[in-house]
């Protein structure tokens, strides 16, 4: 019979080699990630057998933790006119300031969070047709939050492929 002193020190054991073996795959894993420019707009779509929902989606994920840094959706209206875009931030933004979000150096668009959950903090928008035309040209969307000492946090998602996704979705 195995004494519990044993069966501690082999979990203790297994434990730290797992430990070892992660932490030296880590760098490898990173040094894979390609060092090119950010993928392009994808388009998602689900639906209930009935209806299709559609949407042009980009997320940037940080290269080091594999966290999601900021992910944007935008949902083309029935009318073809405007869209409704959902911006998904990281925790630990300032609730009560407005978040910024414009195309290039154009005039910014004020929206407050919504809400937040463990997978991040919501902003939800109603987009022009003149907002959605900006993005179709625009190299990026620049989107400013404040954190919790009401700092700057300032993203850029890149446009490439935005106006191909959203046509797409539609």
């Amino acid at each position: 019979m195995i004494s519990k002193f044993a069966v501690t020190f082999i979990v203790l054991a297994i434990m730290a080699a797992l430990t070892v073996f992660i932490a030296a795959a880590q760098p490898a894993l990173a040094q894979q990630a390609p060092d090119g420019p950010p993928p392009a707009w994808l388009v998602e779509c689900s639906g209930d057998g009935k209806t299709l929902d559609c949407r042009a989606v980009q997320q940037l994920v940080n290269r080091e933790t594999r966290q999601l840094v900021v992910s944007v959706q935008v949902r083309p209206a029935p009318d073809g006119k405007s869209a409704a875009m959902i911006i998904t931030l990281p925790l630990g933004l300032n609730l009560t300031e407005p978040v910024l979000v414009k195309v290039g150096n154009g005039a910014p668009e004020r929206a407050p969070i919504q809400t937040c959950t463990t997978g991040g903090c919501f902003v939800t928008m109603t987009l022009t047709d003149k907002f959605i035309a900006a993005m179709r040209t625009g190299p990026d969307l620049k989107i400013t939050a404040q954190d919790a000492n009401k700092k700057p946090v300032e993203m850029s998602v890149p446009l490439l492929g935005f106006g191909i996704a959203f046509d797409k979705a539609k």
